[in-house]
């Protein structure tokens, strides 16, 4: 018997770090080090390009911004929890906009990151429709900033595009205007092509926007991939667990 629990603690340790901490925030350390365009409206626009890395990985991903009250800053390396999306609505309380605007504003979002994305993906970007999409993304957090943010600019045609009805309001949108497409459509996409990143200070997560050292960040993996990136980023875990199983075979309490 007492063999027997020797052998299943270790398995059942590495199945626990291989598997179960992406669904609910894995640690990474995120560095910006790149913007998709130059400033539109005084602001870089999505995407953006980072390194993440955990333990002795690390791997470059493209990043979308959903948060328009913090700011980032390029090779300014910051800590993050990466969760998969499917894990946001359980764990809104996790992420930075969840508890104030609900898992349906994330699958908004989620619905204009996958235009961007496809944005992106054409020979010719569209680099004005993009800087659309990213102010929409804000706008789905934010709404009131960046209505003000860019009647400000006097940036009336980014406004329609993101709002309608002549930038009167963020309550009464215009049917074409990409939030209200947003609203409208974030159902028709499942988003296992998404990740979200959560900033941390210290070894707490950011809930409070603009209080934040970083934004939070959507991550594009590969379609359907998102247990593949933690599974890349989360494998130096998995190795330390088979190292200390090698080191220690007999010691039952390696567990803990």
């Amino acid at each position: 018997m007492e063999r027997s629990i020797r052998r299943f603690w270790p398995a059942l340790l590495l199945a626990v770090c291989c598997f179960s901490p992406y669904a609910l925030g894995q640690t990474v350390g995120v560095n910006i080090y790149g913007a998709g365009q130059d400033p539109t409206d005084g602001i870089y626009m999505s995407p953006y390009y980072a390194t993440l890395t955990s333990g002795s990985s690390s791997s470059n991903f493209t990043i979308i911004c959903d948060d328009f009250a913090d700011n980032s800053y390029l090779n300014t390396p910051f800590t993050a929890s990466l969760m998969s999306f499917s894990s946001i609505s359980s764990n809104l309380g996790s992420t930075l906009w969840g508890s104030s605007q609900g898992f349906v504003a994330y699958e908004e979002a989620a619905w204009l990151t996958e235009g961007l994305l496809n944005i992106m993906s054409q020979p010719t970007v569209n680099k004005t429709a993009e800087a659309y999409y990213s102010f929409a993304m804000w706008a789905v957090m934010d709404p009131s900033d960046v209505l003000n943010w860019l009647k400000s600019y006097g940036d009336w045609a980014a406004c329609q595009a993101v709002f309608g009805n002549n930038c009167t309001s963020y309550t009464q949108l215009g049917t074409n205007s990409l939030l209200y497409q947003a609203e409208h459509q974030y159902g028709s996409g499942n988003y296992s092509n998404l990740a979200l990143l959560t900033p941390m200070s210290g070894s707490k997560l950011c809930t409070t926007p603009g209080t934040c050292v970083a934004q939070e960040f959507f991550v594009q993996v590969a379609e359907g991939g998102a247990a593949a990136l933690y599974l890349l980023l989360a494998a130096f875990v998995c190795f330390g667990a088979m190292f200390i199983r090698a080191r220690r075979p007999r010691v039952v309490s390696q567990m803990a």
